[in-house]
C-alpha cells in the first residue's frame, strides 16, 4: 500500500502565476520568482497571461486539482510548497473564496 505523501511526492505539479497587468502590480513577479526557487522534475513553474481574477491578484492555480489561490506573495510560496505541493494538503487562508467556498466544518 502506497502512503499519502509518497502519492503527493510522486505527483508532477504544474503551477501557473498570472503575470498579467493587475497581478504584475501586486507583486506576481517576485511570487514568479519564489515559486521558480522551487521547480524540479516534478514542479513545473508557468507564467500566465490574465487568468480572470484580477481583483484577488496575484492569483496561482495549481493542476492537478484545479486549486486556485488568491492575494499571493512571494513570502506565501514556501509554505504553498511545503504544505500543498510536498504534503498535499491545500493552503486554506490563501484559497480563492470564488472557486473553494469556506466551508467552517473543515
Amino acid at each position: 500500500m502506497t502512503s499519502p505523501s509518497a502519492t503527493v511526492a510522486a505527483r508532477r505539479w504544474l503551477v501557473q502565476v498570472c503575470c498579467h497587468r493587475s497581478c504584475d502590480r501586486g507583486g506576481s513577479a517576485a511570487v514568479l520568482a519564489a515559486f521558480r526557487e522551487h521547480q524540479s522534475s516534478t514542479i513545473l513553474i508557468a507564467e500566465s497571461d490574465c487568468m480572470g481574477q484580477c481583483s484577488a491578484g496575484p492569483t496561482v492555480k495549481v493542476m492537478p486539482g484545479n486549486t486556485w489561490y488568491c492575494r499571493v506573495t512571494a513570502d506565501d510560496v514556501p509554505r504553498i510548497v511545503s504544505q500543498h505541493l510536498q504534503g498535499g494538503e491545500p493552503v486554506r487562508d490563501r484559497l480563492h473564496p470564488r472557486f473553494h467556498p469556506f466551508d467552517p466544518s473543515l
